[in-house]
């Protein structure tokens, strides 16, 4: 150290002696120093002890971000699920707030040290101003931190308490993606879109397939309860539809003694049946609470192909559109994007959820995780029910990540491919096993059925043919690159 610096880093009366300019300088550079590495302007001007135990916090706080890195550097699995652990998530919270007081702590000793009445009033304000700056900068963060850690880990220990976990079937995962629709005017939950996300357990290759509400004549497999009173399949007419079967597992809740919840453990057997995949786990999203996600997330942008309604039967007096054209949508808005129906049907609308799960999961930065992460925690927790384990949340992470180096293919159990009605299942069990790989395409005719005119005959303004739109939405529904066709 220099003469000159060692003289403007001096102690007490050797400090008061020196000039105005200097005395200003030294100020400041004590207050950025422990801005900068907490104890730094201690040992600076000789309070060793003290300075030398931030140095070493410090220090110590580095080296553990570096063994970190370095222990997961290629663990992407690993280094999510660290981050979703609530053991680890509630030590960081404590250690956060532990570091930052310290860290206060020294900034304000900083300030005793800068001995600012020896200042002018002017300077003494820019040294003032300074240090407020950097301690509402250190407190912030780390209540932020705090706070996201926090929320993550409220959110774990209430939506991902299960704790049995499944292995990977042939190779894949198989989830269950419900949207259910429990407003005010129905009785109870009817699941409102059904898809299975099946994703290679490898590399994250993924195909949705997408089944119709109204599918009928489902069949539940062997070791199903369900099969006890439907041994031919929910063969009862057009009242029985695979949405209804949630209604049917709560009828019959004694077939499932040991569920939380009958209707959802009918609703998953039934989709084993229509789609023979074993499911490994199952999401339900509340579609209530969607937009709230989808706020959270800033909202998505997504290619709207033509003017949809904002609105049903009951309340067309309202003659809200969302008009056609790239665009960001918020949560209110999306939500419609999903489920508008007038001058449209069930099979449209399943194209249009595919490419705005295809749009939300293209723009799910890292960068809009991090700024929104509070936010997203806390809608996540509205939003979901699950029985993934939180043991599962680092190797689900990956593959979600791993996801979107591939392409999204799609297969859906609708017109003309699949007559709903009356589905062919050798057929519909074959298109599946095609999606996901494990047997090879073969020409084959498909029937020529129509798709159920579109409900209800409204007409939108602005729409010259719904026909022909709904064929061009639909197209999502069965694709080999679901970025392409939306």
């Amino acid at each position: 150290m220099t003469r000159r610096r060692a003289r403007l880093l001096s102690r007490g009366t050797e400090a008061d002696r020196l000039s105005p300019r200097l005395r200003f300088r030294r100020a400041l550079a004590l207050v950025l120093m422990s801005g900068a590495v907490p104890g730094s302007a201690q040992v600076a001007v000789g309070r060793r002890s003290i300075g030398w135990l931030g140095l070493f916090l410090w220090a110590a706080a580095l080296a553990a971000l570096a063994v970190v890195a370095w222990r997961f550097r290629d663990d992407r699995a690993g280094l999510i699920g660290l981050a979703t652990d609530s053991t680890v998530l509630m030590g960081a919270r404590i250690g956060l707030v532990v570091f930052a007081l310290v860290w206060l702590a020294y900034l304000v000793d900083a300030l005793r040290l800068a001995r600012l009445f020896t200042l002018p009033v002017w300077r003494r304000g820019v040294v003032v101003l300074t240090s407020m700056a950097l301690l509402l900068g250190v407190a912030g963060t780390a209540a932020y931190a705090s706070q996201i850690a926090g929320v993550q880990r409220s959110v774990v220990n209430e939506v991902f308490a299960e704790t049995e976990v499944t292995s990977p079937l042939q190779g894949r995962y198989n989830i269950l993606l419900i949207g259910s629709d429990s407003g005010v005017d129905r009785e109870g939950v009817r699941p409102d879109s059904l898809i299975v996300v099946s994703v290679d357990a490898e590399d994250g290759e993924p195909v949705l397939v997408s089944l119709p509400r109204n599918l009928q004549n489902v069949p539940f497999r062997e070791d199903s309860p369900m099969r006890q009173v439907y041994p031919f399949g929910y063969t009862c007419g057009e009242e029985c539809l695979l949405n209804a079967v949630f209604t049917e597992g709560r009828t019959y809740a004694d077939l499932y003694p040991d569920a939380d919840d009958p209707g959802l453990e009918a609703t998953i057997d039934a989709v084993e049946g229509a789609t023979d995949l074993s499911i490994n786990y199952y999401v339900m999203i509340d579609l209530g609470g969607f937009e709230g996600l989808v706020d959270a997330l800033g909202g998505v942008e997504i290619d709207v192909p033509t003017r949809l309604a904002k609105f049903g039967t009951e309340d067309a007096w309202r003659q809200e559109y969302l008009e056609p054209g790239r665009q960001l949508l918020d949560g209110e808005d999306a939500l419609w994007y999903a489920r508008s129906r007038i001058q449209s049907d069930d099979f449209t609308r399943m194209g249009r959820q595919k490419c705005l799960m295809a749009a939300m999961l293209d723009q799910l930065s890292p960068q809009k995780v991090i700024l929104n992460a509070a936010d997203i925690a806390r809608s996540g927790g509205r939003v979901l029910s699950t029985n993934i384990p939180a043991s599962e949340l680092g190797a689900f992470g990956d593959l979600a990540l791993k996801s979107r180096e591939h392409s999204v293919a799609t297969v859906s159990l609708v017109p003309p491919e699949v007559n709903v009605a009356n589905p062919d299942w050798d057929e519909v069990h074959r298109m599946i096993r095609v999606a996901i790989g494990e047997e090879a395409p073969e020409p084959t005719p498909s029937p020529t059925l129509e798709s159920p005119a579109p409900e209800p005959e409204v007409e939108v303004p602005g729409v010259e043919d719904p026909q022909e739109e709904n064929r061009r939405q639909a197209a999502a529904n069965n694709a080999d690159d679901l970025a392409e066709t939306c």
